[in-house]
């Protein structure tokens, strides 16, 4: 029997005993990577990820592919196939430990004693000596991948602690286990404070209380479950049956809601958390009962989603199942999960077509605040799915930002300033927006020098009006906004927002190859953030990948079709067609992002080349003047200053521009000095 176990360090164990692996790092993750995809790869792709062209990568390949093939191959059982164009790894008869958690999660009822095996093969970060931060595809793999890990050992433990909630005690290790791995789930915190107080542990209660809000301060959390929790425990702490330590027996540890009920009557109920949501499973309209498992799978697709939303706190799936064909009573599923916003919607499958509804509700007031319908073909069910549940999540990302912002409010705390600051920063860019957004994030931060939210999202505006040529003093901006990612980074490390607040700091700066790690690491945290692609775009088109930049941008509008600061997509896809010389299409992407985006200069100059060029010059002239009059300095007064303040990359790079955007400039009235 040959097991590969990834959960952890890389383990290959033959009949219960561990092999020795080789010393190369990337042979080991190649094997890994092999077993993993389960597919057939072209010996020239493995060599692109793992090797650079000066270390003769097809020789590479087929020393490393020699030292796996004694690892995984028995007598009479070749598992490494590999010809002179393909290589793979067949894995049906290998037990591979992700597999088989992935396996037992997803399974309809497994027993505890699987779930609690399951808990148990999770030894550390997947892949752990495995990191291999220079060969960027792979790295940007294994960081979605030990995301996706992170959150199956999470679905795993919650499935546990649930199934053990009549025995606290044995629940317990659990219970940590699962905070240890997500301090930023409050409703995690809040199953460990129950716990703690079922079997009687009051003292490290409150000490595991008052970590706990000093962690989910960092998030705008503490005030829903947790809170609820602490009552709930203080008051079982003062019942006599309580206070009796002969008692032996097991203490039942209750659902939360019943716990909650048990608090006394005069207790004001603590608010919902802000932006907290529950997203109710999807009806399945078709006549086709089998199609339920495509709308539980939105419902779920979606939880996933919408818990890697900065500032969202959002009801686990198993929780929300449990609403599954009951009459919808919005206020009261609102009071019982402690959320103020509910998603509901519906799965329709006719032929070879799909249409989904979604619909958000105030939980509070029962008002509709949002709703969609999305259609496609049926083809392909999973991309399908992944396409609408992505689409949805960015929608209402804007929309629960807005909705919050919105929110009267007597005493304004930080998590409400990073709020209004983020539904400003919705807005298209201005100097007048910029610098909005950048008060609130500074007062935001002045109520909470230690938010690591307020130092991402302030780093996040300074750099912003630096970029787009709004900051009257853009280095001081740049070097303040360096010090507040560094500081939100280490107590952060895993902050989607603290990583893209560094990934704008450091293309600010101009260093794009480590910008490109930077995005990277967002998209694997947060697959939706749109913005993140259209940046990861602009610096691969800055270190000489022209052919990146249009794909990134259509991406980013593909998530976020009505996003408001959509001109920027649209500027940077005219960028590329006006360097490769198609100047009609140049034009009608730059009319485009002028059109969404009027206050931005760079958009208009882009526009004022492209009409140089193709000789129309009245409209180069009025945009030219446009832009001259929106910018800050006098970087449009000669071609040279305009070089001094804005870099281009690579010489590649650099020789289209200087063809191209500055030529039409030239042409336009601008002097070289």
């Amino acid at each position: 029997m040959l097991e590969l176990r990834v959960l952890g360090e890389l383990e290959v164990v033959r009949d219960g005993a561990p092999v020795m692996l080789p010393p190369s790092r990337k042979t080991r993750a190649l094997l890994a990577y092999l077993a993993l995809t389960r597919r057939t790869h072209r010996r020239e792709r493995l060599c692109e990820i793992f090797w650079d062209v000066p270390d003769d990568p097809r020789g590479a390949l087929r020393w490393s592919l020699s030292k796996i093939r004694p690892l995984v191959d028995d007598p009479g059982c070749s598992r490494l196939v590999a010809d002179r164009q393909t290589v793979e790894l067949l894995t049906e008869a290998l037990d591979l430990d992700f597999f088989d958690a992935q396996a037992c999660a997803g399974a309809e009822a497994p027993a505890t004693g699987e779930l609690a095996r399951a808990a148990s093969s999770f030894r550390g970060p997947l892949l752990a000596d495995l990191d291999l931060p220079l060969n960027t595809e792979f790295h940007t793999r294994l960081v979605g991948l030990r995301e996706d890990a992170r959150k199956l050992q999470l679905q795993i433990l919650r499935a546990l602690t649930e199934r053990l909630a009549a025995t606290p005690q044995e629940a317990l290790p659990y219970v940590r286990e699962l905070v240890r791995i997500d301090p930023y789930d409050e409703a995690g915190w809040a199953l460990l404070i129950s716990n703690l107080a079922a079997v009687g542990r009051g003292g490290e209660a409150r000490q595991q209380y008052e970590a706990a809000t000093r962690i989910l301060r960092e998030v705008g959390g503490g005030s829903g479950p947790l809170l609820r929790a602490w009552r709930t425990a203080q008051a079982s702490a003062t019942r006599p049956a309580d206070r009796d330590t002969t008692k032996t027996e097991p203490v039942a540890a209750e659902p939360i809601a019943a716990r909650v009920a048990m608090t006394s009557s005069s207790a004001q109920p603590a608010p919902p958390p802000r932006a907290s949501i529950v997203v109710l499973p999807f009806a399945n309209l078709s006549n086709d009962p089998e199609q339920q498992y495509f709308a539980d799978g939105i419902t779920g697709n979606l939880t996933t989603d919408l818990s890697r939303i900065p500032d969202m706190l959002v009801i686990s799936r198993n929780t929300a199942f449990t609403y599954r064909n009951k009459p919808v009573d919005t206020k009261q599923i609102g009071r019982e999960l402690g959320v103020r916003y509910v998603l509901e919607g519906e799965v329709q499958r006719s032929a070879s077509r799909v249409r989904v509804t979604a619909q958000l509700i105030d939980a509070e007031t029962d008002v509709h605040l949002w709703a969609e319908r999305f259609d496609g073909d049926a083809g392909d069910l999973f991309a399908l799915q992944d396409e609408i549940t992505n689409r949805i999540a960015v929608a209402l990302d804007l929309e629960l930002v807005g909705a919050e912002a919105m929110r009267p409010t007597v005493n304004r705390d930080t998590q409400d300033y990073i709020l209004r600051g983020r539904a400003v920063r919705l807005k298209p860019p201005s100097r007048e927006n910029r610098a909005e957004a950048v008060a609130l994030f500074e007062r935001a931060l002045s109520l909470d020098q230690d938010s690591a939210a307020a130092q991402s999202w302030l780093a996040i505006a300074l750099t912003a009006r630096a970029l787009d040529s709004m900051a009257d003093t853009a280095a001081a901006d740049i070097a303040r906004a360096e010090d507040l990612a560094e500081r939100a980074l280490a107590v952060a490390p895993r902050s989607s927002v603290a990583r893209f607040a560094k990934g704008q700091v450091l293309r600010a700066q101009q260093r794009h190859d480590e910008a490109i790690l930077e995005y990277e690491t967002v998209i694997a945290l947060n697959r939706n953030w749109a913005h993140s692609y259209s940046h990861l775009g602009w610096c691969k088109f800055m270190t000489g990948s022209i052919e990146a930049l249009i794909p990134a941008q259509e991406r980013a509008i593909r998530l976020s079709p009505r996003d408001p600061q959509i001109g920027l997509f649209y500027s940077r896809i005219g960028c590329a067609h006006l360097l490769q010389s198609r100047l009609d299409e140049a034009i009608v992407w730059c009319q485009r992002a002028r059109n969404a985006t009027p206050a931005h200069p760079q958009f208009r100059t882009f526009l004022t080349a492209a009409y140089a060029l193709k000789s129309d010059n009245d409209r180069a002239a009025a945009e030219l003047t446009e832009a001259r009059g929106l910018v800050g300095d006098d970087r449009y007064s000669s071609i040279a200053r305009l070089r001094a303040v804005d870099s281009w990359g690579v010489p590649k790079i650099r020789a289209l521009v200087e063809a191209t955007y500055f030529a039409g400039l030239r042409k336009a009235g601008v002097p070289d000095e």
